[in-house]
């Protein structure tokens, strides 16, 4: 009896031993893959041939491009969606990047070297247009299109900047635009967006063409809800083929920035009707506008060069006043002689309203201007608002030493900011201007126009002479 007993232990002992062994086997086996595949929260299934600490920065790059893409895409009209598969190869991919599709699932293979490929930016791009194509419901080999080339740029310059940028203050992430908006010489937004450019062919223009395509996708993001999406519906729309990219533009991307421009100017302005100005004209008032708030502020103030031409501007009072069955009456005058229109018209009607008017021209400078001038900036804006309470000659006398002081202080920061220029400039390696010039003078397609050559040339020339 104990012998058979010993028999039965032994053979329990034994079995327990090779399931214990096939159990270790299995999660051994099961560790091995979770290990080499990554799910992310919507869904995309990112798996590595081999993975190890030299792929954890591609893992990150994918799962920020992944974030990125399904953020602007979210959209309650989007009903049919694949899953997207993303494999990084150790074996080389014909072209650097191919797409294999099933009936739930879109892969997309990439070589491990993808990110630091000669060809990056066409391998980057094609692998956001699947993406994009996958998430949005369509099968990208089936609909065989690519999507209009803003989009694709506007999130390879995002996911670049995230891993190859030093840059600290996100005040900095859009030094093309902003030298453009504060200088005013923005260009028009629909034909800069819709003439794409390529970093090997275009050089530093396509640096600015990168930064609008950023600067656009993410406003249309901040318009964008679930239940009124442009981007997601752009993409919807250009898949299905019924319409043609202006069409689609019109109705997508036009429709939300109207939308938009119409209900901000309601809010400040009650007389505003929608139906006076042209969609076109909107839309560029809404980007000049919307540069300027987003790029010129007290984190980032304007160079004093071009607040001294703005506040040019800004000095200039213009009085208009038409009562009923008289002539209209218009006077302008400097701010130093503001007190002429005050004597003349006392506190009525137009006089309010012009005063209205520079208040909020005044409220935007202070706002964008540098620090040192804020002090003289707010007591001209104080002292403006005494006209109803004090002497219009005590009122000039304070508003002319406020004048003078503003001058002295706009001096000081000058010198400031061409003292941090010098800094800045000397801490440029002159091997890296040489690189850039030496990849200037070697493109043989440049696609300027004769104007713009010229321009260029002239800043060129005043760059030097600095």
């Amino acid at each position: 009896m104990c012998l058979l007993f010993e028999k039965y232990f032994c053979s329990f002992r034994i079995c327990f031993i090779i399931s214990a062994f096939l159990m270790l086997c299995s999660f051994s086996s099961f560790a091995q893959m979770s290990k080499d595949s990554f799910n992310t929260k919507s869904g995309t299934i990112i798996m590595f041939e081999q993975f190890d600490k030299e792929y954890y920065q591609t893992l990150q790059y994918l799962k920020y491009a992944d974030r990125m893409i399904s953020s602007y895409l979210n959209s309650s009209n989007i009903d049919k969606k694949y899953t997207c598969r993303i494999l990084v190869l150790k074996a080389k991919v014909r072209g650097g990047i191919n797409l294999i599709e099933s009936s739930k699932i879109v892969s997309i293979y990439l070589n491990k070297d993808f990110r630091t490929a000669k060809n990056k930016f066409d391998i980057i791009g094609k692998m956001i247009n699947a993406m994009l194509l996958t998430k949005a419901g369509f099968k990208p080999n089936d609909v065989n299109i690519s999507l209009p080339p803003w989009i694709i740029v506007g999130i390879y310059g995002k996911l670049q900047q995230r891993f190859t940028s030093h840059s600290i203050l996100p005040v900095s992430y859009f030094p093309g635009l902003k030298a453009l908006s504060q200088a005013e010489k923005l260009p028009n937004f629909r034909v800069s967006i819709t003439s794409p450019l390529d970093p090997e062919k275009d050089g530093t223009a396509y640096q600015l063409y990168e930064e609008l395509c950023r600067f656009i996708m993410l406003e249309l993001k901040v318009l964008s809800s679930r239940t009124d999406n442009p981007i997601a519906d752009l993409i919807f729309l250009t898949a299905r083929k019924k319409y043609s990219d202006n069409e689609v533009f019109d109705s997508t991307i036009v429709r939300a920035i109207v939308k938009n421009y119409d209900k901000t100017h309601r809010v400040f302005d009650g007389k505003y009707k929608k139906q006076v100005m042209p969609s076109g004209k909107k839309v560029q008032a809404w980007f000049v506008e919307l540069t300027s708030k987003r790029l010129v502020n007290m984190h980032s103030p304007i160079q004093t060069k071009f607040f001294r031409q703005r506040f040019k501007r800004f000095r200039k009072f213009t009085y208009s006043y038409q009562e009923k069955n008289k002539a209209p009456e218009k006077m302008i005058r400097d701010i130093s002689r503001l007190d002429v229109i005050y004597l003349k018209y006392d506190m009525n009607e137009g006089f309010k309203e012009m005063m209205n008017k520079k208040f909020v021209e005044l409220d935007a400078l202070i706002f964008a201007s540098q620090p040192l001038a804020k002090k003289s900036l707010e007591k001209i804006r104080k002292t403006l608002q005494q006209f109803d309470k004090m002497s219009s000659i005590v009122i000039i006398i304070e508003i002319k030493k406020a004048l003078v002081q503003l001058e002295k202080d706009l001096d000081k920061q000058q010198k400031i900011e061409d003292y941090l220029r010098k800094i800045e400039y000397t801490n440029i390696a002159p091997a890296k201007l040489y690189r850039n010039e030496l990849i200037e003078n070697k493109r043989s397609n440049r696609k300027y126009y004769t104007g713009i050559s010229k321009y260029l040339n002239k800043v060129e020339e005043k760059f030097l002479q600095d």
